[in-house]
């Protein structure tokens, strides 16, 4: 016991401690991308190299490049080239494909595989890999390691304000993918957007639970697009003129999707099972990820980014969650192979479930959020691959991040949802701290990571 508990003080304390060199997000970033680029670079050169001189030349200082990349934790490899693209296996029909896929051949494949029942019996999970000394990830195109705390409530508002479009809208395509409605446009800077409405009966449900979830999940050091509350306005169009709508600034480089199942054994992709718990976002799962490939300073580098949290919160998108959501996949085929002896027992009341099946939704904005989490058997819509892979100390790394969070961080977090009933921004200000709260109880991290000062005060109801 001993033992286990200084493993988790360990692991806590090594997300705690993943703070940047700099004060800015934005410079960490942009100082790690030079750095692969330049090394990628050199790569090139030294295969492109004729003269044995230039090729020596150019190898030891590889060599010198990679050592300092690896010291200063860097994953390097992770940005050079695309791995892990479904769009390859799925197609036009993707959304279909990926939940096929991942429902029935991935997940029956797991289910039989003689390593993991040998694993199981032994008592010994598949451990993430690349992991650094403390327990914590390198920086990667998948994240880079972030001070929480930096991230100060008037920080949030600053970019909220940055990122909103300017002037009047001028509508560039149809959104044709998914089930949420909506379409792209451009603002009068040229900054390109993608737009998404409220269905009806669900106004300011989908469109809050974006903001707040893509901007908590971004603190932490994921790729995830910056999105803010607008009404639009310019396009002429009058089923989108005046409407709230949540837009998304999009991505640059955009070359398709990627895989859970491709990088289930990295710590940082596994742990999206804790923020996906902690946010209630079923929604996490292949369809909504992209790959990036953008030049710079010449050299093309690849960057992973996670989509769409309008399935979090109290929203499942184009519904509100049902009492079963995130307990169950969407066809969860555990529970129908097991109802012959789960089913009986239930109905005797041997075995009820663990969520009230006769819960209703908070209200038409907030739909149904309450504080119920098991984030060890939190799901997604349908199997992500990565999320069943995922061991105690990964979980442990990723409930060190969310221990960093201070009241006045998520509560501005909320209040850029602009909710119109301060009842409705309090319910959900309310839920996510219970929700942390249980999480961090449930891996014994409260105390093992104590958390931050609070860097500043919300600032209030937004206009």
């Amino acid at each position: 016991m001993k033992t286990a508990f200084v493993l988790a003080s360990a692991l806590v304390a090594a997300a705690c401690g993943c703070v940047s060199v700099r004060a800015e997000e934005a410079d960490r970033r942009a100082e790690v991308l030079a750095r692969v680029a330049a090394y990628a670079r050199c790569r090139e050169e030294l295969a492109l190299a004729g003269h044995r001189g230039r090729r020596e030349e150019l190898r030891g200082r590889l060599e010198r490049m990679g050592r300092e990349l690896a010291a200063d934790g860097i994953d390097a490899a992770s940005f050079i080239g695309v791995r892990g693209r479904s769009e390859d296996i799925f197609g036009d029909w993707f959304f279909d494909g990926a939940w096929i896929v991942n429902s029935v051949y991935w997940n029956l494949g797991r289910k039989f595989s003689p390593e993991r029942f040998f694993r199981k019996v032994a008592g010994r999970p598949r451990e993430s890999d690349g992991v650094t000394g403390a327990g914590g990830v390198p920086d990667s195109a998948f994240f880079i390691n972030t001070d929480i705390a930096a991230v100060t409530p008037a920080r949030l508002l600053a970019d909220d304000e940055r990122i909103r479009p300017h002037g009047n809208i001028t509508i560039t395509r149809r959104k044709r993918e998914g089930k949420s409605k909506g379409f792209y446009g451009m603002d009068e800077r040229g900054e390109e957007y993608i737009f998404i409405v409220d269905p009806p009966g669900m106004e300011e449900q989908v469109t809050a639970a974006e903001v707040v979830g893509s901007t908590l999940v971004r603190m932490a050091g994921y790729n995830v697009p910056m999105s803010a509350i607008v009404t639009i306005r310019g396009t002429g169009n009058p089923k989108f003129d005046g409407r709230r709508a949540v837009a998304t600034i999009l991505v640059r480089g955009y070359r398709g999707h990627w895989s859970y199942r491709a990088f289930r054994n990295r710590r940082e992709i596994r742990a999206t099972r804790i923020f996906g718990a902690w946010l209630h976002n079923t929604d996490w799962v292949d369809h909504n990820t992209g790959v990036s490939v953008v030049k710079v300073d010449g050299f093309p580098l690849t960057r992973y980014y996670i989509f769409d949290f309008g399935g979090s919160l109290g929203s499942w998108n184009i519904r509100p969650k049902d009492p079963r959501d995130g307990w169950e996949n969407y066809v969860d085929f555990s529970e129908i192979f097991a109802w012959p002896v789960r089913g009986p027992l239930r109905m005797l009341g041997r075995r009820p479930r663990p969520y009230d099946e006769e819960a209703l939704p908070y209200s038409e904005a907030v739909g149904l959020f309450d504080a119920n989490v098991d984030p060890d058997r939190y799901r997604a819509n349908y199997p992500n691959m990565a999320w069943r892979a995922m061991t105690r100390e990964d979980a442990l790394w990723a409930a060190g991040l969310i221990a960093r969070y201070s009241p006045g961080q998520v509560r501005t977090a909320v209040e850029l949802a602009r909710y119109a009933r301060r009842e409705d921004a309090d319910h959900v200000f309310r839920t996510l701290m219970e929700r942390r709260r249980r999480i961090l109880d449930h891996y014994g991290a409260a105390d093992a990571c104590a958390a931050a000062p609070d860097p500043g005060e919300a600032a209030g109801a937004l206009e």
